[in-house]
């Protein structure tokens, strides 16, 4: 067996609990770093060792090592999903949008307090930023986040599997996008087997205390917001009539309900005396993802309502119980049952603000407006 071993921040560089860890990439890395999907650009060029790996450390080799933490993470991401999809049976790889052509990751892209997926690009874009310029507080990188780099690889996953999703009107449809890249980053992390140890242990087995996990992207929040509760919780009570048509407002209904899934299955699967709790964790994410991603290939190809995807969730799921657990979470979130809250027929109070500049891009805003007139056509 090949592959390298490589240096990442196994969660949010100021989750200071986990650090930055030894990771392994079982795939072929080409100096750059590059591969058949995924190439680093607008970085010093780097190389492999004689083992053809690539340890580098944030203190001594800072431009080396965000290029292949980032790189690392998209092919984590990438890696995935396509074992999710395999899980179901579906044997086909996951090509970009675009095709078959690598997609530009540029982890130093320029100064700004953001990072986004572009479609018209072929590219991720991550930034940097100082959080106040009157303090001696240092730059923020967001592709040191592994949080913020998973959840723009996810945008790039969906529209390679849901390419209509990009030019659909409906408020319901742009929350699955950010909700997606939030649930990109839940998933990576429980595709690691040191991560699920970490939240056990954070958590002292229950999903619900207080740790750093269900928590999005800290280090940027508290740059941003002045406090380390990041950009959302996916812990969260939100229902349908809470939020607004807001893309990331909206997404954190579907988001809750997911994490709220993963703790019912997490705990009914749970049993000491015969699992490891971290290997059940891992077990459970492994399963859940892959429901998620074959709910959405099989659900509408533009215009998805969150509907839409739970009923695809609850066919897909084999054990009854668990189909029960989808169903209750989904009906307390005012997603099953009578209709309330948002007005999805009205598409033009659709706005985008917060964080995530993937969909706040001319590219996608202008697909939106065309789907607006043929909604009305």
């Amino acid at each position: 067996m090949s592959g390298s071993k490589v240096f990442i921040w196994k969660q949010d560089p100021s989750v200071l609990s986990l650090g930055y860890r030894v990771s392994y990439i079982h795939t072929e890395i080409r100096n750059g770093p590059k591969d058949s999907k995924i190439e680093i650009r607008g970085m010093p060029k780097v190389k492999a060792d004689q083992n053809r790996d690539f340890l580098f450390d944030p203190i001594n080799n800072p431009k080396e090592f965000d290029a292949i933490h980032t790189f690392s993470i998209v092919r984590h991401v990438l890696t995935m999903y396509e074992r999710g999809l395999r899980r179901m049976g579906i044997t086909t790889a996951i090509n970009w949008q675009w095709g078959n052509i690598p997609i530009k990751v540029y982890p130093r892209a320029g100064d700004s307090p953001n990072a986004y997926y572009s479609r018209q690009e072929k590219a991720l874009r991550f930034f940097y930023f100082h959080p106040d310029s009157d303090t001696n507080n240092s730059m923020i990188y967001t592709c040191r986040s592994f949080d913020i780099v998973a959840h723009e690889t996810g945008h790039a996953i969906l529209d390679a599997l849901r390419p209509g999703y990009w030019s659909s009107w409906r408020a319901q449809t742009g929350g699955l996008h950010e909700s997606f890249g939030d649930l990109t980053a839940i998933f990576t992390m429980l595709a690691q087997m040191d991560q699920c140890e970490a939240i056990i242990a954070e958590s002292k087995a229950n999903l619900h205390n207080k740790t750093f996990f269900p928590v999005i992207a800290e280090q940027f929040g508290e740059a941003l917001y002045g406090h380390s509760l990041g950009l959302r919780n996916a812990d969260n009570d939100l229902k349908i009539s809470e939020v607004t048509n807001e893309v990331h407002n909206i997404s954190q209904v579907f988001t809750g309900a997911i994490y709220d899934i993963l703790s019912d299955m997490f705990e009914d699967h749970l049993d000491m005396n015969l699992y490891d709790p971290a290997e059940t964790l891992f077990r459970i994410g492994r399963h859940i993802a892959s429901i998620v991603i074959t709910a959405i290939i099989n659900g509408p190809e533009k215009n998805a309502t969150f509907k839409d995807i739970v009923k695809n969730m609850i066919e897909f799921e084999p054990d009854e119980k668990w189909k029960d657990f989808i169903t209750k979470r989904f009906t307390e979130r005012e997603i099953l049952g009578e209709p309330v809250g948002l007005v999805e027929e009205r598409p033009k109070e659709l706005v985008w603000e917060k964080c995530c500049h993937t969909l706040t891009r001319k590219e996608h805003k202008d697909e939106f407006k065309n789907a607006v007139k043929e909604a009305y056509n």
